[in-house]
């Protein structure tokens, strides 16, 4: 019983965490269209687009070892000119896995924060970037970045540690998103697995209500 209220309470937690990441107001008139991280030696370069309806946009752009605790690496300011078109940036010396996403709001406080991409360096693996919500009543999206096209296998575990669900899937190059239909599961807390074609393997939780 401990561990499964210990669970529930981090489940709480990190879906905190990616509401206050995700937070966004109505009055924010400016929107990340895509983020996108490709690493070439020993640099990650970043580039992205933004839908903006003001007259300048602030931008952050964070940097994480973990996925967890980000570092604005980047500040910057643009017109309404400038963000018709497409930015990009390069972070030097990156040759290891690293986590990014981008903040961007208006000068009153007011911001939107992109999906997590990953770039892998010479570690060519995968990472599971979020799984939203947390707290599931029917639908999650799982996001998933791979440092090449692969195969992979989710497997849906119970607290009996048994798995309800599994089915494989193609990773591409990049982000891949898949949507899981939870709506039948009892509720409970589950663990969510993704299984590359290395047998590497990388988890999540989710509770379903």
């Amino acid at each position: 019983m401990k561990t499964f209220l210990f669970l529930v309470i981090l489940s709480l937690t990190i879906n905190f965490k990616a509401i206050a990441q995700n937070s966004e107001s109505d009055s924010v008139q400016v929107r990340v269209s895509y983020f996108n991280a490709a690493q070439n030696n020993n640099k990650t370069r970043l580039n992205w687009k933004v839908v903006c309806y003001l007259s300048y946009a602030n931008f952050e752009i964070q940097r994480s070892t973990n996925g967890v605790d980000y570092t604005t690496i980047n500040t910057f300011s643009a017109d309404k000119i400038r963000c018709q078109s497409p930015f990009d940036f390069d972070d030097q010396s990156r040759s290891s896995r690293t986590f990014y996403r981008l903040k961007v709001g208006n000068k009153d406080g007011n911001y939107s924060t992109s999906k997590v991409v990953v770039a892998f360096g010479k570690d060519a693996s995968f990472e599971i970037n979020s799984i939203l919500p947390s707290l599931v009543t029917s639908n999650v999206l799982l996001s998933i970045s791979s440092a090449a096209a692969d195969k992979a296998i989710v497997f849906i575990t119970n607290q009996q540690g048994m798995v309800v669900r599994s089915f494989s899937t193609n990773l591409t190059k990049g982000a891949t998103e898949l949507r899981l239909n939870c709506s039948d599961l009892a509720k409970g807390m589950y663990v969510v697995t993704v299984k590359n074609s290395n047998l590497e393997s990388r988890v999540v939780r989710i509770l379903k209500m």
